[in-house]
């Protein structure tokens, strides 16, 4: 460990990608929060005593974990039960499919208001193109348009993260 850490570029860069992994291991949201931003301030502590992580991805997710784990545990009705203590392959996928869904929703977040609130009712809230129109006094063509350009945008973005939006 050696350097500078953006914390603040950090945060904003693993925030949203930390807390969907862990909700691979804790179903509570709040919780979940609580857990990343302990991992938050863990890494900037270190920091502060010049202990800065060479893969601050890996370092983040491995405290996550952790954390999540610790959690587990408090909540298991045989805390002396052992839980795993590398990551696994499965686990390893976790943390890629919350980086890409984590990408996914910023760039939806990047999307014009409008459009992107009709992608969302469509693709999120499962509403028709009609639905929708009547709903936000619109045509349903520009509903269809909107939904399409929304799509042609995320797609260009990025390949991988679009196929995720229609799981």
């Amino acid at each position: 460990m050696a350097g500078q850490l953006d914390i603040d570029g950090l945060f904003r860069r693993y925030y949203r990608q930390m807390c969907l992994y862990a909700l691979h291991y804790v179903q509570d949201s709040d919780v979940v929060e609580d857990i990343v931003q302990e991992a938050f301030l863990t890494i900037w502590q270190k920091a502060q005593d010049g202990a800065v992580p060479l893969h601050p991805r890996a370092y983040l997710a491995t405290i996550v974990r952790n954390g999540c784990i610790d959690f587990l545990r408090m909540q298991a009705s045989h805390p002396e039960e052992d839980l795993p203590v590398s990551i696994t392959a499965e686990e390893e996928d976790y943390l890629d499919s919350a980086e890409q869904e984590a990408e996914l929703w910023t760039a939806i977040d990047r999307l014009p208001p409008g459009r992107r609130q009709m992608l969302l009712l469509h693709k999120r809230d499962g509403l028709s193109h009609k639905e929708i129109a009547k709903r936000i006094g619109v045509s349903e063509g520009t509903v269809r348009n909107q939904i399409s350009r929304a799509l042609k945008s995320l797609r260009g973005r990025s390949r991988t993260i679009i196929p995720l939006f229609f799981i």
